[in-house]
């Protein structure tokens, strides 16, 4: 990225965020470091300018006591649009941004039942109800649980066609089956599935894995979203975990999970191992899009997917407290790509 493109960048992250949450966050990190609250701020900015964060990352990734040799480990947005634009054929975008357009390309790896409610009867509709306990009815292009109702089924509704047809006029045009969670994943929190976010790039052929989180509910949502009030942890290679987990919404570290009394740190995610190589092999199955964030329950008969996102997230895998050793993840993509990600 030249300087102007820079500058233009800093100009519209003042301005869509503002100055008055800069100083109250500079205010923040001069209370944690007790260096100068001017210092700070003005530190802050050249890292805007410089590195291309923000200042809500700034914060997060322990930036105010970094040197320069840590900071440039880091992972930014520009890095994340340049290799999601490097490694993805926009043209194959809908087939991560249709639930439905995704559930047949992966269909191996989903490992549940699901109906395509518009090239469905109102009979065969009915009928998937009595056949499944649980179903999740969704638009095919639902973000953060939103549009989605969880549904009892176990028996077919009385007026096939209204059923029908109030789900059409809903936009719910996909009925899954629910998924059974592995029960020692249910202690972390029963009412939602406890997904794992793996992430994965392909270079030269092969696919990497670059980074692992898992997400849970607080115990009120049956979606583990963090933009519906979730939490998240980063997960080592050997699917322990051993940092606290995260709260977007109260920026707050949690040892324990609030609902259920589970300890966070020590905990072992089941089928771990099994997960992470069934999202390597999925990455495998449309190599045109070489970067996915892919979201994995852990049912008793082994790992599934979700669904898969472009363009996955860079910060929540990069917040200081999950890397001891002060450093971003950039590093990790840089060596599994073998050259360095663009700005």
């Amino acid at each position: 990225m030249d300087v102007a493109s820079e500058v233009r960048q800093f100009i519209s992250r003042a301005k869509s965020g503002s100055v008055k949450r800069m100083l109250l966050l500079a205010r923040q990190a001069h209370e944690e470091s007790g260096k100068p609250t001017a210092l700070v701020f003005a530190d802050m900015a050249s890292c805007i300018l410089r590195y291309g964060i923000g200042y809500q990352e700034y914060i997060s990734y322990g930036f105010v006591n970094k040197p320069e040799s840590l900071r440039k480990t880091f992972m930014t947005m520009s890095h994340n649009v340049a290799l999601t634009r490097a490694l993805c054929d926009r043209s194959l975008y809908p087939v991560f941004e249709d639930k439905i357009l995704f559930l047949k390309t992966f269909d191996r790896y989903v490992g549940r039942d699901w109906l395509d409610v518009k090239a469905a009867t109102p009979e065969e509709v009915a009928a998937f109800m009595r056949d499944h306990d649980a179903i999740f009815a969704k638009p095919t292009d639902s973000f953060g649980g939103q549009g989605i109702d969880r549904l009892s089924g176990g028996e077919a509704p009385q007026d096939a066609q209204a059923f029908y047809d109030g789900l059409l006029s809903k936009g719910q045009v996909l009925l899954e089956e629910g998924i059974v969670q592995h029960p020692e994943m249910a202690r972390l929190c029963d009412k939602s599935i406890n997904t794992i976010r793996v992430v994965t790039v392909l270079s030269q052929g092969k696919a990497h894995h670059i980074y692992s989180l898992v997400r849970m509910g607080l115990g009120d949502s049956y979606v583990d979203n963090i933009s519906s009030g979730g939490m998240y942890t980063l997960v080592d290679d050997d699917g322990v975990l051993r940092h606290p987990c995260f709260h977007d919404k109260t920026a707050s570290y949690v040892d324990v999970h609030p609902k259920t009394g589970v300890k966070i740190e020590g905990f072992v995610i089941p089928l771990y191992r099994e997960a992470v190589d069934m999202c390597l092999e999925a990455a495998l199955v449309e190599p045109r899009i070489g970067y996915v964030g892919w979201d994995v329950a852990i049912t008793p008969t082994g790992p599934v997917l979700v669904e898969g996102n472009l363009i996955p997230g860079y910060d929540m895998p990069q917040t200081a407290a999950f890397h001891p050793d002060g450093k971003g993840i950039l590093p990790v993509f840089e060596e599994a790509l073998g050259y360095p990600v663009p700005r």
